[in-house]
């Protein structure tokens, strides 16, 4: 497997490649965005601002790779020569293709952005200043998530290194990284310009005041800034502009176009058959499940994660988890041991109990009320007594039972056809419950999130209060809520890493695997963030790698 050759002969494979390749190698991405047709025309700036959304949609994947992988809502279950398996098990290297193409993708669309800032004059017409601050939002997007993946969280230290800030579209001027603080003021600067700019009402497919302001709301919770917070999700929740989808429409989320979904404030629009190559077949959502004829299916809801959703069975998000069942009339008690690898037991139901039989003696579960009408179920093993999970018996691949996740799948029928959503309104909700929390404003706090858990469909028994927090604090509780709301969307990794929290990644999962796994990840841990591609700084004299 890749991750066994040894580091150093790899690379120097690398520079061997470069040197051979020289002549035919760009000197960076910014290079690689031709302007030679690109006039001042609204007619050349609209199809060049056209070129930078539609570059996002070659982003996605890695994007989403890169924030989501390395989270604990999803486990893989087999090792894999696509180095997303670095990103994954947090055994990073240098020269990771999927590194590589995210810093070299995310800086097209800022050179294009900034071809299309530098070729117009503001004020000289309303159309030309809504390209300008359509262009200014990609640009502060793209800063901003690069430094999420090559910069260590604001609160560790804005002196920290981000990434270059590249500003202009001269492909000779190649940028040293800048502070992580330094990134995050001219992300906000570039949000703040652009909302004095928008002079048009477009759909959710195209950058907005109100996409501006759900973006900045992110940056000022994760720069502690916890009033801005309330300021900006306030204004675009009283925007009137967005409603949250009914309880009944919730799971289907994924497959509307983002045009038809209240919800979204800014999403990546991919289109049915336009931008389906292969069938889907390798598409984000062909990761995590197959169905319909298309898809790996080899990456699956983590068992930390099941437990959480399958909490309220009447939580609507327990469909965004697909188990994949062969038998309908047999039941399984799945466990895990405390080698961290699935178990289960064929199990009988009589009413509330789920009893085995185990050298011809029948053994009745343990089980115990869940506080909310139903019940926990253990196992009593050499090892120790063991939740369980009951489930239909199950399609299993290498010892994992299969969990389809069905979250970046189905758009308008399609099996995995799927439009990524950067921003939407029950993150508003959850940025603002967050600033509340950590400003004592537990009441606030807790009607924010029960308005999310509310419309997840869980009983008034299920929503918080003061006096019943389920033994969490406020803040645990919000935390938890984003991570079931917000699940494969991108956030969890810097949901744990800014809150100072260390990752719990002790549950069945190929991580688990090889010499030296790795069950729990410090916030301190130097892998929480990718190297510089090492590619990049064979061209860029000067740019430094992180430790």
């Amino acid at each position: 497997m890749i991750h066994k050759i040894n580091i150093n002969k790899l690379l120097l494979l690398v520079v061997i490649t470069v040197v051979i390749n020289a002549c035919s190698v760009d000197k960076s991405p910014y290079d690689s965005i031709k302007g030679d047709d690109l006039n001042s025309s609204e007619t050349g700036l609209e199809a060049a601002t056209l070129g930078n959304y539609h570059r996002m949609k070659t982003w996605v994947t890695e994007w989403h790779i890169l924030h989501e992988f390395p989270g604990d809502n999803m486990s893989v279950s087999g090792t894999t020569s696509d180095p997303l398996f670095f990103s994954y098990n947090y055994q990073r290297v240098p020269n990771s293709s999927r590194t590589t193409t995210y810093w070299t993708k995310s800086y097209e669309i800022i050179v294009g952005a900034n071809k299309v800032i530098e070729a117009i004059t503001e004020g000289e017409s309303p159309v030309n200043d809504q390209f300008l601050a359509e262009n200014y939002y990609l640009r502060a997007l793209m800063h901003f998530q690069l430094v999420d993946i090559f910069g260590r969280p604001y609160n560790q230290g804005p002196d920290n290194l981000g990434v270059p800030l590249k500003l202009d579209a001269d492909q000779n001027n190649h940028p040293l990284r800048s502070s992580v603080g330094e990134v995050y003021d001219q992300v906000e600067a570039d949000l703040q310009k652009a909302i004095t700019l928008f002079t048009a009402e477009k759909d959710n497919t195209f950058a907005s005041k109100e996409a501006c302001w759900a973006l900045l709301s992110r940056l000022y919770l994760y720069r502690e800034q916890y009033q801005q917070v309330i300021e900006y999700t306030d204004m675009v929740i009283n925007s009137g502009k967005f409603a949250l989808l009914a309880t009944d429409r919730l799971a289907a989320y994924p497959t509307f176009k983002p045009e038809d979904n209240d919800e979204t404030i800014f999403a990546v629009k991919l289109i049915p058959n336009v931008d389906y190559p292969d069938n889907g077949w390798y598409t984000v959502g062909s990761f995590y499940a197959n169905f319909l004829g298309s898809g790996w299916g080899e990456m699956y809801a983590s068992r930390s994660y099941l437990e959480l959703i399958r909490e309220y069975p009447e939580d609507v998000r327990n469909d965004f988890i697909e188990p994949v069942v062969l038998n309908e009339d047999v039941n399984w008690a799945i466990y895990v041991d405390n080698s961290s690898i699935y178990q289960w037991k064929e199990v009988v139901q009589d009413g509330d109990d789920y009893s085995y039989t185990e050298n011809g003696q029948q053994i009745t579960l343990t089980k115990e009320a869940d506080g909310h009408g139903g019940y926990h179920y253990f196992i009593e093993t050499a090892e120790g007594s063991k939740r369980v999970l009951i489930d239909r018996e199950l399609d299993v691949r290498n010892g994992f039972p299969k969990y389809y996740v069905l979250k970046c799948s189905g758009q308008e029928g399609q099996a995995h056809l799927w439009s990524p959503v950067v921003s939407r309104l029950a993150e508003m909700y959850l940025n603002r419950a967050e600033a509340h929390a950590n400003l004592g404003n537990n009441g606030q706090a807790l009607a924010d999130i029960n308005l999310i858990r509310e419309r997840a469909g869980i009983p008034a028994e299920g929503l918080y209060s003061e006096s019943n927090l389920q033994g969490k604090t406020v803040l645990e509780a919000v935390l938890d809520e984003r991570r079931l709301e917000l699940a494969y969307e991108g956030h969890r990794k810097m949901d744990v890493f800014r809150n100072d929290q260390t990752m719990d990644r002790s549950y069945p999962g190929a991580h688990l695997l090889g010499n030296n796994p790795i069950t729990e990840v410090a916030p301190d841990n130097r892998a929480i963030i990718e190297f510089i591609p090492e590619a990049q700084l064979l061209l860029q004299e000067g740019l430094e790698q992180n430790p």
